[in-house]
């Protein structure tokens, strides 16, 4: 109990002293009605009160932790892998993916992969993905250039134009898949993961909540999205979709 209050007083510590120009954007009033709630050990009442801020998509980083914080403490992890995950998308904080992995393997849930030390690398990448996309595209112009000189010499081309090759494929998957994708985390338990967009398609599984897929399209009322490597669909109803 300790240990988890210690990590969240550390996220909620940091989310106030980087992020202090949203609290322009909240309703000052119930906000701070909630923080009173919240540090009086009221927890079911200051997570009504941050819900209502909420539903006005007003929101701060800290304000989404805490959030974390009371639904953990009411084992509601599904909302807790929620909160984490709004908070970790309005501030980039590395130290939120460690307690999202955290959860994610104590409760056994699926759809984390990318937390934890991968997701730190992941953001890394994101954040400097247009160094890196110019990098291969310099690399992309020196390989061509590589494969001129090597035709003019009649020489057997195939060390440039494998690198050719190699670098446009990079470049492109730089752009279609380096972006983060839609996503959201399953609302309800025994949720029923479908092979296609109706209730008389194959049964695929059943799932407690929690567990968080990657959307991917949508008909009706149904999500088309990937999880566990699979293809399946989910009635949009089931899901939290995560974004602030």
């Amino acid at each position: 109990m300790q240990k988890r209050m210690r990590k969240f007083i550390e996220l909620i510590f940091l989310s106030f002293f980087s992020f202090t120009p949203l609290f322009a954007q909240v309703s000052e009033y119930r906000l701070q009605t909630a923080d009173s709630l919240f540090e009086a050990q009221r927890y079911t009442q200051a997570l009504s009160k941050f819900e209502g801020v909420l539903k006005n998509d007003e929101y701060t980083p800290a304000m989404l932790l805490k959030m974390a914080y009371i639904h953990e403490g009411l084992g509601n992890i599904a909302e807790t892998q929620y909160f984490l995950n709004l908070y970790f998308l309005a501030t980039n904080d590395a130290s939120a993916l460690d307690k999202i992995a955290e959860l994610a393997e104590k409760h056994n849930l699926r759809g984390y992969e990318d937390a934890g030390v991968v997701g730190r690398v992941l953001m890394l990448v994101r954040e400097n993905v247009s160094y890196i996309l110019l990098a291969f595209g310099a690399l992309l112009v020196l390989s061509f250039i590589w494969l001129v000189r090597a035709k003019r010499k009649n020489r057997r081309p195939i060390g440039p134009l494998t690198a050719v090759i190699f670098c446009s494929l990079l470049i492109l998957n730089g752009f279609f898949r380096i972006q983060q994708s839609d996503t959201a985390i399953i609302l309800q338990p025994n949720t029923y993961l479908m092979s296609g967009p109706s209730a008389g398609a194959d049964l695929v599984e059943i799932v407690e909540a929690g567990h968080r897929l990657t959307i991917i399209g949508k008909k009706d009322v149904w999500l088309q999205a990937r999880f566990d490597g699979r293809e399946v669909y989910v009635k949009q109803e089931k899901l939290m979709m995560l974004t602030l």
